[in-house]
């Protein structure tokens, strides 16, 4: 295999790319609630056939990475639909790594490409040459099964990522057809990802988790105000503190003085 088919180079800084922690959150959390949703009035109950709430977590994060360009840029250079292709690749090295990320990134192609994009079988040519959802189906399960037992022996024990893998290739038709009824809401996502609409949306959830945020450090700030007046001692005074600066942070028009409202709590006494 040539060296630029090296998966391990900028493997981990490359998979959401450029894309800010919030961002990304926000945008997985809107996917995970779509196949939530799906599954609830569609048919396909969480935990049906066996524990599986990690695959609903691990299908938002590779429809949202699916999302981005980059994605496919890095992917593309290990994708073929000739299985005696990729197997040649995963012969051509020893790298147990390299091994695992082939059989993967083929296996979610395959995954994705017959549930959200169905563009796998050929729309023209001879039928003597066409291969069926069948055909495909099986091979995915099958990259998949390979990804779980290369992730096992690059870790030497069973994985939480290598237990979903395996998941999905022993229930990989449930998982196409729940896929096909999250395409709707994942081509709205696509298509809306990072413009206004998206912008007004992370605006709004970052509006919402300000006012808990504060909210939260108002509690704990009331909470110890009311002990250390009970109790005034180094401790809690110094807690207090800290609890007055982080609410100063969070709103420049907020402003304690230990002193000054203790002397005050005196008057009014």
């Amino acid at each position: 295999m040539a060296d630029e088919k090296n998966p391990k180079k900028g493997q981990e800084s490359c998979l959401y790319f450029d894309i800010s922690t919030q961002e990304r959150d926000s945008a997985i959390r809107y996917l995970l609630t779509a196949i939530l949703k799906v599954r609830e009035e569609k048919g396909f109950p969480s935990n049906q056939h066996v524990y599986d709430e990690d695959v609903n977590i691990y299908l938002a994060h590779l429809l949202f990475a699916v999302a981005l360009p980059e994605y496919h840029e890095m992917s593309a250079p290990y994708l073929s639909q000739e299985s005696s292709e990729i197997l040649d690749w995963v012969r051509a090295t020893e790298d147990k790594t390299i091994r695992y990320f082939i059989f993967k990134v083929n296996a979610d192609h395959l995954l994705i490409h017959s549930a959200i994009f169905d563009d796998l079988a050929p729309k023209h040519g001879r039928k003597f040459f066409h291969r069926s959802p069948r055909y495909f189906q099986e091979l995915s399960k099958l990259y998949y099964d390979q990804a779980a037992g290369y992730h096992k022996r690059i870790y030497r024990k069973s994985t939480g990522v290598g237990e979903v893998l395996e998941k999905i290739s022993k229930y990989l038709p449930f998982y196409q057809a729940l896929l096909k009824h999250v395409r709707r809401d994942y081509f709205h996502f696509a298509s809306g990802f990072r413009d206004k609409a998206f912008q007004q949306f992370l605006d709004e959830l970052k509006n919402y988790e300000q006012r808990f945020t504060r909210q939260s450090r108002t509690d704990l700030f009331l909470d110890l105000y009311g002990a250390w007046i009970k109790k005034p001692d180094t401790r809690l005074r110094q807690q207090l503190l800290d609890a007055a600066r982080e609410l100063e942070a969070l709103d420049p028009t907020f402003h304690f003085d230990p002193d000054t409202a203790r002397a005050e709590r005196r008057k009014e006494a």
